[in-house]
């Protein structure tokens, strides 16, 4: 008996007693794997059409799919040793055969190995990608397109989760959101989530390390949408619950944890910083923001314009993480007031003026000052009232600057003939903590 023939019986043996463990034993492209080698080596003797013919002579009897899954396993091993765009292809080939054998019904032993390929399938498709293929022509697409055929087979399996090819739904998904972020296709992202909440998926069921990664992507997709606070519970979860020992994992995720949680008023440690080698890019990005430089803020973002960029946080912290350094640089500017004995809590637009020009080469004027004072206050980092005619920001009595973790970030969208018509009829209503200092 050939070793083919062998190895065709055996995988007749774990398909007839739906033997999990047999099967991803058998089946893997691992070159260093004894049956892997074995095989190879009896390949090199044996062309296609007799490989195909031993395998059908087996298991054409038991399962045609699997047959045919077998055959294009074989040619997968076969042209393992060629350029990395055929071997994707081959191995697409074969991964299709074998989805049409996962789909038969009580295959959920399957699980395992259909797991295992679905990763070497994106490996393999972003290494060919690798090779300068653009557009269309990217195996991305394909990989992404037969992962979404596993996904709908696991989806619609309502089994007891025990016997239920939905166990590993929530690594399919995360393989498909690796793709779609290479491929900055967030719009099926978004469907991918909203498959798995109108299918019943419950995540929390699924294995921690599942759950570590899902909450990942699903962070930068908030992230990417500008849904901040959301952004942050999920890449917290996975930080917080990926295993101590995974540096590089809990690095990843700090790349885009950091940048969300400076932005919501919540700074790293030094020793979280150093311990993840992440010094260099954040504190001193920290410091311009407490000491409200401006200059030295968008310096430090420039001379690391290439991580910033990379990892998608460069425009976040220019147009969001701004803000945080004029809020700094008015309370600065307002403490050291109070310091020299100022008794009445006002901002001068002048004042403000003074300390923008000092603390930056951006050419400011007056109006630009009144405009990122409406900014402040409208968004909650300034507790006051702009009087417009006294040029002049009167600051509430209790908690002017209050914590940014406490306020609210949002996005604003603004109608100027809305605002026109506003300032043209309305009469505007001062808060009552502050109505004795409106005219000073």
């Amino acid at each position: 008996m050939s070793f083919i023939e062998n190895f065709a019986t055996r995988v007749r043996g774990a398909y007839v007693n739906q033997n999990q463990i047999t099967f991803s034993q058998l089946l893997t492209i691992d070159v260093n794997n004894p049956t892997v080698i074995q095989l190879l080596e009896e390949l090199v003797y044996t062309n296609e059409d007799q490989a195909r013919q031993i395998v059908d002579a087996v298991l054409e009897d038991t399962s045609v799919p699997l047959s045919k899954c077998i055959a294009n396993y074989l040619r997968v091993l076969r042209h393992s040793n060629e350029s990395i765009v055929l071997v994707f292809e081959k191995f697409a080939t074969f991964y299709t055969s074998l989805t049409l054998v996962f789909k038969e019904q009580d295959s959920y032993y399957l699980v395992p190995v259909i797991c295992s390929f679905s990763s070497d399938l994106v490996d393999l498709a972003l290494r060919a990608d690798k090779t300068g293929l653009k557009g269309r022509d990217r195996k991305a697409n394909t990989a992404v397109h037969l992962l979404s055929k596993v996904f709908n087979i696991m989806l619609v399996d309502r089994s007891p989760m025990e016997t239920s090819k939905r166990q590993g739904i929530i690594h399919v998904t995360n393989l498909s959101f690796k793709i779609y972020f290479q491929l900055n296709n967030m719009r099926m992202c978004k469907t991918l989530m909203s498959n798995l909440r109108t299918g019943g998926v419950k995540v929390p069921l699924f294995p921690i390390a599942h759950q570590v990664t899902f909450k990942y992507y699903t962070g930068r997709y908030s992230l990417y949408h500008g849904q901040l606070k959301k952004a942050s519970e999920n890449l917290l979860f996975a930080f917080e619950r990926c295993q101590a020992s995974q540096w590089h994992n809990k690095r990843v995720i700090l790349h885009h944890l950091i940048p969300t949680r400076i932005i919501l008023g919540y700074f790293p440690s030094i020793e979280l910083l150093q311990k993840y080698n992440l010094t260099e890019k954040y504190l001193g990005l920290i410091q311009t923001i407490r000491t409200g430089n401006m200059r030295g803020y968008l310096q430090h973002l420039e001379t690391h314009f290439e991580y910033f960029y990379h990892h998608l946080t460069y425009l976040l912290l220019k147009e969001r993480g701004i803000v945080l350094v004029w809020r700094c640089l008015i309370k600065n500017m307002h403490t050291q007031k109070l310091k020299l004995g100022a008794k009445i809590p006002v901002l001068e637009f002048g004042d403000c003026l003074k300390a923008f020009q000092v603390a930056t080469d951006q050419p400011y004027t007056i109006y630009d000052m009144e405009c990122i004072l409406v900014s402040l206050v409208s968004q909650h980092y300034i507790k006051g009232y702009v009087h417009h005619t006294r040029q002049r920001v009167v600051l509430s009595k209790v908690n002017a600057f209050p914590p940014v973790s406490q306020v609210r970030v949002h996005t604003e969208v603004y109608d100027d003939e809305v605002i026109q018509d506003h300032m043209d009829h309305a009469q505007p209503q001062v808060p009552q903590d502050i109505q004795e200092y409106m005219n000073e």
